[in-house]
């Protein structure tokens, strides 16, 4: 079980009424939300069931997240949905048999392959949902029908994006880069003009459609597994300036690591700058420490193939040889604390991942070079 909705037509008691009964019968955890007569029901194998009372929706302007009112029937409740594929419901109960709720065609818009919007003003209510459409459309295989893409336009054009908090338009952004085919994905934004709406500056960039399919593709080779998202942001901002990345920092509402990793952008793609495959092991090895997984992805993706073949080995060398010695461990063997010790771990390492020594010969060699030998 993935992803399981139940609707119940009643008020926020009759809700709460139906979360508790069916919370017993199937022995599961209960987690409430009251705003909207919402609950989670946690199975005991893991799996999840979302509940929600049927509900009517009301915004007060564009962008603003909605206004919520109970009871409504499921045609209501399907009528605030944002595309008709989504706007389908089985009726369980009291029927016998199941029976399609489906009253705007999304079972013939899902056989022709087709995003349809419920609502022309769709978009400019609720900005972020032109940002769902792309990924549903890419997740799928889905082609826009030409109203909803006049309707993206519309929301575009009328600024509607602006009054979208960087909270929102970033969690949406993740979630589209947290799917297959980026590439696409980032075409189609740009096809719809909403890569200008999230912000200007992407859409200056050029060459991001190879610099994602690169990215992509490492990725699936099996690079950098722990990468994220974010990875494919800076893939897509390229060689942005810092006041570029700056405002699309400032944009997404990015804090913490994603930020300062954006920003170093232009540093990092000066560290992983082509010419790799001429260094050494050890030198590759300065040069990628302290990137993460995010960083370390997107700059092979600007890297000639040589240069990404040369990466990629330092890095399993790196794995092979890992270095273990500190400088208590040459304090220990007699060796004065002083400045001394960080040259000899700094030439030591860079001995053991050139290959020049091997891992049981390190403090040997860290307390001759200490010493002031060769």
């Amino acid at each position: 079980m993935r992803d399981v909705d139940l609707v119940v037509e009643a008020d926020e008691a009759g809700a709460a009424a139906f979360v508790r009964d069916l919370a017993q019968e199937l022995s599961a955890a209960a987690q409430p939300h009251g705003r909207f007569g919402t609950a989670v029901l946690t199975l005991p194998a893991g799996d999840r069931l979302d509940v929600a009372a049927a509900r009517r929706e009301t915004y007060a302007s564009p962008g603003a997240l909605p206004a919520v009112a109970l009871p409504a029937a499921i045609e209501e409740d399907l009528a605030r949905r944002d595309f008709t594929v989504n706007a389908m419901a089985l009726a369980l109960a009291p029927e016998r048999r199941p029976r399609l709720v489906d009253p705007f065609g999304g079972a013939g818009d899902l056989a022709s392959r087709t995003l349809r919007v419920l609502h022309p003003a769709s978009f400019v209510d609720d900005p972020t949902r032109a940002l769902r459409a792309v990924r549903y459309a890419n997740r799928g295989g889905l082609r826009l029908d030409a109203a909803t893409r006049k309707a993206i336009a519309r929301a575009v054009g009328e600024g509607a994006f602006d009054r979208v908090s960087g909270d929102r338009l970033r969690r949406e952004l993740s979630k589209i880069f947290d799917e297959p085919r980026r590439a696409a994905a980032v075409r189609l934004l740009r096809g719809l003009g909403i890569d200008r709406a999230i912000a200007p500056e992407l859409k200056r960039v050029r060459g991001e459609d190879t610099r994602l399919r690169r990215v992509e593709a490492l990725a699936r080779e099996g690079a950098e597994p722990e990468a994220s998202w974010l990875a494919y942001l800076l893939a897509w901002a390229g060689a942005l300036r810092p006041a570029g990345l700056h405002a699309v920092a400032d944009r997404l509402a990015l804090a913490g690591s994603e930020r300062a990793r954006l920003l170093a952008w232009p540093a990092t793609r000066r560290r992983l700058r082509p010419g790799l495959a001429r260094r050494s092991v050890s030198e590759i090895a300065r040069r990628i420490g302290g990137l993460s997984p995010d960083e370390r992805l997107a700059a092979s993706a600007l890297l000639p193939p040589e240069d990404r073949r040369a990466l990629a080995a330092a890095r399993r060398r790196v794995a092979r040889r890992p270095f273990t010695l500190r400088g208590a461990d040459l304090v220990a063997a007699g060796v004065a604390p002083g400045e001394a010790i960080g040259r000899a771990l700094d030439r030591t390492r860079d001995a053991i991942h050139d290959g020049r020594i091997a891992g049981r010969d390190a403090l040997a060699f860290a307390i001759r070079i200490a010493r002031g030998r060769r």
